[in-house]
Order: C-alpha cells, then structure tokens, then sequence
C-alpha cells in the first residue's frame, strides 16, 4: 500500500469516525430533551382519570369511557399535554381508584391509549390486567390516529393490537374527523378495529360554503362496510340527537347525556 493511499484512507476513517461521533451526540442530545419532557412521570403532578358515560338510542347505558385529567392551580381539571410521556406503570395506578367506582355490569369501559404506550411491552400486562379488574365489563383501549407516529413501528403496532384482541380486548380509533389524512391515517389498521368515533364537533359548519372532504354519512357507511360500531360523540342537543337518529347510529356520547365526572368526588 502505498503512502498517498494510505493517507486516503485514513482521511475516510477519520470523516466516518467524525460523522459517528455528530450522530452520537445528536441522539443523545435527543433522547435528554424527550426524556425531560415527560412530565408526567412526576409523581407531584395531579393526575386523575375522570368517567363519561356512554348511551344507546334507548338512553341506556352502554359503557364508559376514561377520560385522563390534570389538575391545575386554580382547582379545574384540565386535558394535560404528551399523554405519550405517561408511562403504563402510571396508568394502572391511576386506574386501580377509578375502577373501584365502576358498576359491575356486563357493559363497555374504554381507555383512550398513546401511540407508544401500546407499542410498550408493557402493554400486555396492562391489557391483561385491565381485563380482570373490571370484569364483567369489557375492555376496549382507543387510539387517536395522527400523520407524525411513525410508519416502521406499525408492524408493531398491528402484533399488539392482534394479541390483545386475542385477549378479549376491543381496539377503537378515536376522533375520527372530516379531512382525508384522518382515513389515510388509518387505514393501514382498519382490519384490526372494532369501533370508530366521530365528534359531532368536526361535523359542524361555521360557515354553509365550508367543504368538507367527510362527512358523518361516509364514516357511517365505512363502518357497515367493515363491520365496526361507529359511535358518535360530542352529542349536545336534540338535533344532534335527530342526527344520530336519522342515520341509525346507535351509541352515542356527549354533554346531553352526561358531562365527564371525577370519580374520586363519589366517595
């Protein structure tokens, strides 16, 4: 080897050793800043899970849904921001109260799940956990489709939903809406999902010459074509109610039936 190749090639060691060093630095950096802002693994923060019930077009009750809650200086309850940060392990200790205020009646509780809270592999002793705690009633963990999660995890994804299906557990997209990133978001898992719901919120006009790439009716319909309960939230006033009527949607959530409440005010 000559000299001149020699010096070649430890100009190439040193350019790759130098680019693995930036990469280095940058993932650290990276995984220092999301770890920072998980707050919500500080145990000083008030976290509660509060419940809201869910009716069929009778008015009867058909399940509940867990709706998580922070509590904010001025004593409200507010949606707290990064529910990915929450880590499972939180979960079930904020869930363990809330199931004791549960009725033991054969209906629906839904938990509303991040992105990487179900890829976790926490999440089948979380599934297996839930399913025996608040038996007789059944477990369905909802997700909230979005264009940023990523797509290389999703044969992940797909494995954690089939084995906790396998379970006994339902899996639910939440808030589907009126744009068209909100069906090419999901359906990539549309096989694997048993519920769908829309919020009346993403239906409404403010304007009557706003277009809507969606509407209620096209996610009605997808549903019975695949086979899934579609279940309509946000569900206000009588018209809202008509709504639900006229296109046969059978269960249905909203302020007109019952406003989220805080269990831990039960006792």
């Amino acid at each position: 080897m000559s000299l001149e190749q020699l010096e070649s090639y430890l100009l190439w060691a040193t350019a790759v050793m130098a680019v693995i060093v930036v990469l280095t630095i940058i993932i650290y950096y990276w995984y220092s800043r999301k770890n920072s802002n998980n707050y919500l693994e500080n145990d000083e923060i008030e976290l509660r899970y509060f419940i809201q019930k869910q009716v069929d077009f009778r008015g009867q009750t058909t399940g509940y849904e867990c709706l998580l809650r922070q509590h904010e200086w001025d004593d409200s309850w507010s949606l707290p921001q990064n529910l990915d940060s929450l880590p499972l392990q939180r979960v079930i200790f904020l869930l363990t109260d809330t199931f004791k205020a549960l009725p033991e009646e054969p209906i629906t509780l839904s938990i509303n799940l991040e992105y990487d809270q179900i890829i976790s592999p926490d999440f089948r002793y979380f599934v297996r956990w839930a399913l025996s705690r608040i038996a007789p009633m059944k477990l369905a963990v909802e997700f909230t489709a979005t264009a940023n999660q990523p797509k290389y995890k999703r044969w992940v994804f797909r494995q954690r939903i089939r084995e906790a299906r396998q379970y006994g557990m339902r899996f639910g997209i939440d808030n589907v809406g009126s744009s068209l990133n909100n069906l090419k978001s999901i359906e990539w898992i549309l096989p694997e999902v048993d519920s769908l719901k829309c919020s009346m919120r993403s239906f409404r006009k403010t304007d009557p010459n706003e277009w809507l790439d969606l509407n209620l009716q096209f996610w009605n319909q997808l549903s019975q074509e695949n086979h899934i309960e579609l279940i309509l939230m946000g569900v206000e006033d009588e018209q809202d109610q008509q709504l639900a009527d006229q296109l046969k949607i059978k269960t249905r959530q909203g302020y007109l039936f019952a406003r989220p409440s805080n269990p831990g005010m039960r006792r």
